[in-house]
């Protein structure tokens, strides 16, 4: 017996392309060494060489087609074809299949000749014809049995004429049909190499590419190795697959044009893959057709036998049900043997009784379980199930959604919770199983996070910390300013208060009536250690007292005793606390208190605070003057979820941090694409959009835009100011503005900002904050009072080289800028008065 041919080094033909193009066949990619293969037979054939060719492998390799084109060469060289097709039918009738051999019809010109007589005469005397003869047979395995051994009494005797038979038949791995299984055991004892077995192996990227180019549609360059691997990996390396795919394509053009191809050509092959799946389902007998299913509904968790008891299939039909599985390709090897096509459970399961399925589906959960089976695969099979009163289904289903929510797969976690929720469950684990469901409905869907939630806070037999974390995600939905604030007597307010569109909404830090201590105030009586709010209450003061910009020491004490609380309560409060210190410049002991309160949101798998923390942080270290160490942060935030499950205060935040980065690292052309995206609905009445505002304004004056900048800037402070929000240490827009000003020839309004900042920055009284200004207004002032504030600037920025250098270098740019514009501004109002016009002012 031959082997399969070696692809390297078979070569295409001029002459088989001739052939196929004369025969009205398309071209076959991939199989030039078969097709090579397949002439040299027929070559033979009709000089009187008898030989036997069996092409075999999974459905849709194109085993037909090239059985079609071995047939097509032997017309072109003169020999005569006699042809068979297999089908499925139930119960096919004796020599059902040999009674098709009659001459096929030739081509204009072929060599067939009229009046051949019929298949029941001729096919007797096969044996013993003297002209050049070719049995193409299709699809073997359904041959009936009569048929199967004429067809083994012809092979016998091959050697007494000039007769060469071809046949194709379903294989995998090596296996064939029991039905034919004989026949081809025969065909590779055949003497004197005349038996032949071809597999066409799956088709390659090239081949793809090749197809796709033919066909017409706007495919990616070869070049692009992700988009054409990815293809072949969807496709399995089926030409079946590729072909049908590409010609709904063809016919459907509009559904490129709305979803893009590759989108379009995933969807047809997914489809291809359910129809193939289907129509071999639907061949198979009873015996195999139920462990089939049995095997879609275990997913791989149980052993065969264990499986054939689901569905009571008897232990010696189990070898020949897998076999055939096997062979039509809808199982791979190994045991338990997997489903191949795991999209196209669905149809596997049609006719199904949904009983049979319910029982099917419990047992197999509750064995796999017994098993220690692979707790995802298993949490997977469980949303299937009825809910089973059995105490480890939550807690398997909790274990995998926490994995699931690490991976950032908050869609798939939710469903597992969900889940978990359908079990009996006593008062205090709902509690749990419903925070842990509003966690990861806070990436993905906000307000059936606020539904879960309210149910849990409406119980009263949740734990403490339950209750804790559930009122961090309460803060969280809250509408916090860009500043992390908690919401003003949001602990005295009731679940559905809190949830309410008024409770979210309203601006948290709006002015009221004097300041909230007075500048040089003490923090007030510590409360008892065991209150529930303190850590809250003293959170809100120390923040309202910040955004005021009064007293920076008494803040940094009132933090100090806020971050003294317990671990186990409420973190959001922590954040707010860690974020007044940092604008109080203590940025180490925030950074420090920070860490421990990531730590704890991270134990307690909360990845909307881990978020929030994680934004906290890099606004705190690019306050801080370490841009490296706040890139590594937000890099840390984009890997939690999608940019487009996040919230419009939490993006709008991100992306300010981002622009700024970007300006301090002079790559103006992303952070300009990023500056002009569009945001979502609702980001603008965030207290994030100040810092967007600001972000942009930095932006334009270091790009020498500073009419643009000062737009962005004064539209920040009216912001600021609606907001009660005063202090310069937040956001420094005073002097930022003060720049545009001088970029534009505002001298006069430029040294009121100036001013008025430095007053407000004093009164807060942090170095941070007076070097801002000093180092801006230094640059914008003459020689001999430059140097001094500069020289002031830089003191105040303590003794860090990296934190100088960063402030140093941005002031430095946005003076530029501003320089550049007024340059420019003297140039047009020049050009304006050479050419008679009026100058424009400011």
């Amino acid at each position: 017996m031959s082997t399969t041919p070696d692809r390297r080094t078979a070569s295409s033909s001029p002459f088989l392309l001739k052939l196929a193009s004369l025969d009205g066949f398309t071209p076959l990619y991939g199989r030039e060494a078969e097709q090579a293969v397949l002439l040299r037979m027929m070559n033979r054939l009709a000089v009187g060489h008898p030989g036997v060719t069996v092409i075999h492998g999974a459905p849709g390799s194109g085993r037909s087609r090239l059985l079609r084109r071995g047939m097509a060469f032997a017309r072109a060289a003169g020999v005569q074809v006699l042809t068979a097709l297999g089908t499925a039918p139930s119960s096919p009738a004796p020599y059902s299949f040999v009674r098709q051999l009659r001459p096929s019809r030739s081509p204009a010109g072929g060599a067939a000749l009229a009046g051949e007589p019929s298949a029941e005469d001729s096919v007797p005397g096969l044996a013993t014809a003297h002209r050049p003869t070719l049995v193409a047979l299709d699809d073997i395995q359904w041959a009936d049995p009569e048929s199967v051994q004429v067809i083994a009494g012809l092979l016998r005797r091959l050697a007494s004429a000039p007769l060469g038979v071809l046949l194709t038949v379903t294989s995998a791995q090596g296996e064939f049909p029991d039905a034919c299984a004989g026949l081809l055991d025969q065909v590779a004892a055949s003497p004197d190499n005349r038996g032949l077995l071809l597999e066409p192996g799956p088709l390659g990227v090239p081949e793809f590419h090749a197809m796709c180019t033919a066909s017409g549609l706007p495919v990616p360059p070869a070049s692009d190795d992700a988009w054409w691997e990815g293809v072949s990996h969807l496709t399995g390396g089926s030409p079946w697959v590729m072909l049908r795919s590409m010609d709904k394509l063809r016919r459907d053009p509009a559904l490129v044009s709305a979803v893009g191809l590759r989108s379009a050509l995933s969807q047809e092959i997914e489809a291809a893959n359910r129809d193939r799946a289907t129509e071999s389902a639907a061949r198979l007998a009873a015996g195999p057709l139920a462990l089939l299913r049995a095997l879609v509904i275990c997913r791989g968790l149980l052993p065969v036998e264990r499986v054939a008891a689901l569905v009571k299939l008897d232990e010696a039909d189990v070898p020949f049900s897998i076999r055939t599985l096997r062979v039509e390709g809808l199982i791979g090897a190994g045991d338990p043997p997997r489903v191949r096509m795991t999209g196209c459970t669905a149809g596997l399961l049609a006719g199904l009784a949904g009983d049979e399925r319910k029982r099917l589906h419990v047992q197999a959960a509750r064995w796999a379980a017994h098993r220690d089976a692979d707790e995802e695969t298993l949490a997977g099979l469980l949303l299937n199930t009825v809910p089973l009163g059995d105490p480890w289904v939550p807690s398997l289903l909790r274990r995998t959604a926490r994995t699931l929510l690490a991976r950032g797969r908050h869609t798939e976690a939710v469903e597992l919770l969900e889940r978990a929720l359908r079990e009996p469950l006593n008062p205090a684990e709902r509690a749990e199983v419903l925070l842990e469901a509003a966690e990861s409905y806070t990436m993905t869907a906000p307000e059936a996070a606020d539904r879960r939630i309210a149910e849990l806070l409406s119980g009263a037999q949740a734990r403490p910390h339950v209750r804790a974390a559930a009122a961090d995600l309460l803060l969280s939905r809250c509408e916090p300013q860009a500043m992390l604030p908690v919401p003003y007597g949001a602990c005295d307010a009731e679940p559905t208060e809190l949830l309410g569109v008024e409770a979210r909404n309203r601006p948290t830090d709006a002015p009221r009536p004097g300041p909230p201590t007075a500048p040089g105030a003490k923090p007030p009586a510590r409360r008892e250690p065991d209150s529930p709010v303190r850590s809250t209450v003293l959170a809100e003061q120390a923040w309202r007292q910040t955004a005021w910009g009064h007293d920076a020491a008494a803040v940094r004490e009132i933090c100090r005793e806020a971050l003294r609380a317990p671990l186990d309560e409420a973190l959001f409060p922590r954040f707010t606390a860690c974020c007044a210190l940092s604008v109080a410049d203590a940025h180490d002991a925030a950074r420090d208190a920070l860490d421990v309160a990531l730590a704890e949101a991270g134990r307690r798998h909360s990845p909307a605070l881990v978020m929030w923390g994680r934004l906290l942080r890099a606004q705190l270290n690019l306050q801080a003057g370490a841009p490296d160490t706040a890139a590594h942060d937000l890099a840390a935030c984009r890997s939690l979820a999608p940019a487009e499950v996040w919230d419009p205060t939490r993006l709008t935040l991100l992306r300010s941090l981002e622009i700024r980065l970007l300006v301090a690292r002079e790559r103006y052309a992303e952070a300009n694409r990023l500056a002009h995206e569009e945001l979502k609905p609702g980001a603008e009445e965030s207290g994030a959009w100040t810092h967007l505002l600001y972000a942009r304004a930095q932006l334009y004056l270091c790009q020498g835009r500073p009419r643009k900048a000062l737009a962005e800037a004064e539209e920040c402070g009216r912001r600021m100011a609606a907001r009660g929000w005063a202090n310069p240490g937040l956001v420094a827009w005073r002097s930022l503005a003060a720049l545009a000003h001088l970029g534009c020839g505002g001298h006069d309004r430029a040294a009121e900002l100036f001013a008025e900042e430095s007053r407000l920055a004093g009164r807060w009284g942090t170095d941070s904050a007076l070097a801002w200004t000093d180092l801006r207004r230094g640059l914008g002032s003459p020689a001999p009072q430059a140097a001094r504030l500069t020289e002031q600037a830089l003191r105040r920025l303590g003794s860090t080289p990296a934190s100088r250098r960063f402030v140093q270098t941005v002031v430095a740019r946005e003076a530029a800028g501003a320089r550049c514009g007024a340059r420019a501004d003297t140039a047009s109002k020049e050009s304006g008065k050479q050419g008679g016009g009026t100058p424009m002012g400011p």
